[in-house]
């Protein structure tokens, strides 16, 4: 099995090894020094020279001086020595400090090149780049470092993978949601007319043929509106844009509440007609929307009002009923995408409308009192008199 060292513990022993190869160095050499002054004062046998001196005859005065002599050579050899060991000392260590900071600096590199890389490495993945990948070399913790980034990039570039693949599935589920929602209100129109055809028919023939041409005309009128429908759907992940176009709005409700009226106690108020730039297929969802809800918060015998009042800044529109209302803490969320307090509701009506009223630079309100009903206040600019 191949022991591997970590970094810490390279370098505690690449220094731990440097200052005691430095000590045992210095010792040496201080050792060295020290015998050497040593044997120079063993060599003077100062005691026994100056015992057989007399100091009688000019001789021994000159022995004497002699030894004098010998021994003040003896003390600045040893100076010599001391200098020269602190010289080489301080030498030693500047050395010595040099070979520190230049392990220090190879050290440093070795580490921060890789960091280097993991910084870029790291941009880039904070760009959403999950391919990266380092190769796995350096120094042990570097090298651990490294695996483990790779390992995570790896996640990361599956996880968005899966991510991507399961918001494709949500879009794609909430716009068959919200098709499936709008379907339904040109299917209502068209039920209930029908339904009026047979009554008619098997209960009085003769007033069938008044109410024929004006039910044909009804289904047509929502089929066409599917196929509108249909085709506003198709672009709808490509392109939101409005298409504007100009119409009167009042005889868009009109024709809106034409197969509502028979079987629900809706009034519809507009003292001037308007016409409009708004997309007339939104203009057409949001009044169905609106309304709908309005019927289903409705009781059997509950009224709904629709008016349409002139303002400086251009038309305002409401659609009021006589409901249980709509709680406080429910009314800011009324228009969040799949919020519902209904049994059979998606949630995206409403979203929707709220979706529709911004790409038309319209403005919408909500009021509503526990027990006594709902308004729903449109705001469209650019309306023109008719």
């Amino acid at each position: 099995m191949k022991i591997r060292i970590g970094l810490r513990a390279s370098v505690i022993i690449l220094f731990l090894g440097l200052y005691l190869s430095s000590l045992i160095v210095l010792n040496a050499f201080f050792v060295g020094k020290q015998k050497l002054a040593n044997d120079a004062f063993k060599t003077l046998e100062m005691d026994k020279a100056f015992a057989e001196l007399s100091f009688i005859s000019q001789q021994d005065s000159l022995k004497a001086m002699k030894l004098l002599n010998e021994f003040h050579g003896s003390l600045a050899a040893s100076d010599m020595v001391q200098h020269e060991s602190q010289i080489y000392s301080a030498v030693f260590l500047f050395l010595l400090l040099v070979i520190s900071v230049l392990i220090f600096i190879i050290i440093f590199n070795i580490i921060t090149k890789p960091l280097n890389e993991l910084r870029r490495a790291t941009s880039k993945i904070g760009e959403g780049d999950f391919s990266i990948h380092l190769p796995e070399t350096g120094i042990k913790e570097i090298r651990d470092l490294k695996s483990s980034f790779n390992s995570m990039s790896r996640e990361l570039d599956s996880v968005q993978k899966k991510l991507i693949r399961a918001e494709k599935e949500m879009i794609w589920k909430e716009l068959s949601r919200i098709l499936a929602h709008e379907i339904k209100n040109p299917l209502t129109p068209i039920q209930l007319s029908i339904q009026r055809l047979e009554e008619k028919y098997e209960l009085d023939p003769d007033k069938f043929s008044e109410i024929f041409p004006e039910s044909v005309r009804i289904i047509n009128q929502e089929i066409n509106n599917l196929q509108k429908l249909a085709h506003s759907f198709s672009s709808f992940a490509k392109n939101i844009n409005p298409e504007f176009t100009r119409f009167n709005a009042a005889q868009t409700i009109k024709d809106i509440l034409i197969s509502y009226t028979h079987k629900f106690d809706i009034s519809f108020e507009c003292e001037k007609e308007f016409t409009i730039k708004f997309d007339q297929t939104h203009f057409y969802q949001i009044i169905t929307n609106i309304l709908q809800n309005a019927i289903d918060a409705s009781e059997e015998d509950g009224k709904i009002k629709l008016a349409i009042i002139e303002e400086n800044t251009g038309l305002h529109v409401t659609i009021s009923d006589q409901g249980q209302g709509i709680p406080p803490e429910d009314l800011q969320r009324i228009f969040e995408p799949y919020f519902t307090k209904k049994k059979k509701g998606t949630g995206l009506g409403l979203a929707l409308v709220k979706k529709l009223i911004d790409v038309n630079r319209a403005r919408i309100e909500v009021e509503s009192k526990i027990d006594e009903g709902t308004t729903f206040h449109i705001y469209i600019n650019y309306a023109e008199k008719k």
